[in-house]
C-alpha cells in the first residue's frame, strides 16, 4: 500500500522534467532566429513540447507499447489516425505488421510535426496509403471525409489535448461506419471521484496542461465516448498496472459502432 501511494508523487517528476526543456526550447528558437515564436505563447508552448517530446516520446512509447500495440494492430480498412505527431506509432501500420489497411488519413493540425511525420511515412513504406491532413477534426468533411465512411478510428493519448473534446469525439463517431471500430488509449479523469486522488488530480492539472502541450488529465473522455452515440460494443478498461493512486490514469480498448 505504501509503495502504491508513492505513485502520487510521480507527476512532480514529469513536471520537473518538462521545465528542464523550456530553456532548451527557448535557446533553440533564438539560435534559429525564430524570435517571433517567443512572443506568442501558443508557438512557444508548441516548441517547448516538441523539444521535450523528442526526448520523452521514445520512453513513453516503450512503456505504453505492451498496451497500445495489440490494439492498433487490429486497425483495418480506411483508418483515421488522430494526432499522429511525428509518427512514433506508424510502424504498427506498416505492411510488415498489418496488411488489412487500405487507406490512412493522418489528422495532424500542428504543421511543425509534418516534416518528421512524412519521414516516418517513408521509413515505414506507407507512401501509397498514408495521407497527412493538416486540419482539425471539425474540418474533415471539408476535405472530403463523409459521415459513415471510416472503418477504424485510432486515438492514442491525443484526446487529452484537443479543443472541445466532447464535440471532437462526436464528430469522430459520426465519421465511423456502422460496425466500424474505435481503438482507444487515452488519459482519463480518475474514477475515484469521492477520494483524495480526485482532488490531487485536479491540483496537478493546474500545471500539467502548461507543461505538456495543453494535455488535461481530468477530462472524462471515457464518459464523452460513451455518450457520443449508440455502440454495439463498448469495451474500455484501465491499465492492469495502474492503481487508484495514479494521478494520470488511462483507459484502453476497442469500441464498435
Amino acid at each position: 500500500m505504501a509503495f502504491d501511494q508513492l505513485r502520487l508523487l510521480m507527476p512532480f517528476y514529469f513536471l520537473a522534467l518538462s521545465l528542464v526543456f523550456l530553456p532548451k526550447a527557448i535557446g533553440k528558437l533564438i539560435i534559429t532566429f525564430q524570435l517571433g515564436k517567443l512572443l506568442r505563447w501558443s508557438s512557444l508552448q508548441d516548441a517547448w513540447f516538441g523539444t521535450l517530446w523528442a526526448y520523452l516520446g521514445p520512453n513513453v512509447k516503450q512503456n505504453a507499447a505492451p498496451k497500445v500495440e495489440p490494439l492498433v494492430r487490429q486497425a483495418t480498412g480506411v483508418v483515421l489516425d488522430i494526432g499522429p505527431g511525428s509518427g512514433q506509432w506508424l510502424d504498427l501500420y506498416s505492411p510488415r505488421q498489418n496488411q488489412n489497411i487500405t487507406k490512412i488519413y493522418g489528422i495532424e493540425p500542428n504543421l511543425e510535426r509534418h516534416p518528421a511525420l512524412l519521414q516516418a511515412i517513408k521509413r515505414e513504406g506507407l507512401d501509397d496509403i498514408y495521407e497527412v491532413i493538416g486540419a482539425g477534426v471539425e474540418d474533415l468533411q471539408k476535405v472530403g471525409l463523409q459521415p459513415d465512411s471510416v472503418d477504424t478510428v485510432v486515438t492514442v493519448q491525443v484526446l487529452c489535448s484537443v479543443p472541445d473534446p466532447q464535440r471532437v469525439i462526436t464528430e469522430l463517431y459520426n465519421l465511423l461506419k456502422p460496425g466500424g471500430q474505435w481503438i482507444v488509449y487515452e488519459h482519463i479523469k480518475t474514477p475515484y471521484t469521492y477520494e483524495i486522488i480526485a482532488t490531487w488530480q485536479r491540483i496537478i492539472d493546474i500545471a500539467w496542461p502548461i507543461c505538456y502541450g495543453g494535455c488535461s488529465i481530468t477530462r472524462p473522455t471515457d464518459e464523452y465516448m460513451a455518450s457520443a452515440g449508440t455502440w454495439t460494443s463498448f469495451d474500455l478498461r484501465p491499465n492492469d498496472d495502474e492503481t487508484k493512486y495514479d494521478a494520470v490514469p488511462h483507459a484502453k480498448g476497442i469500441l464498435i459502432k
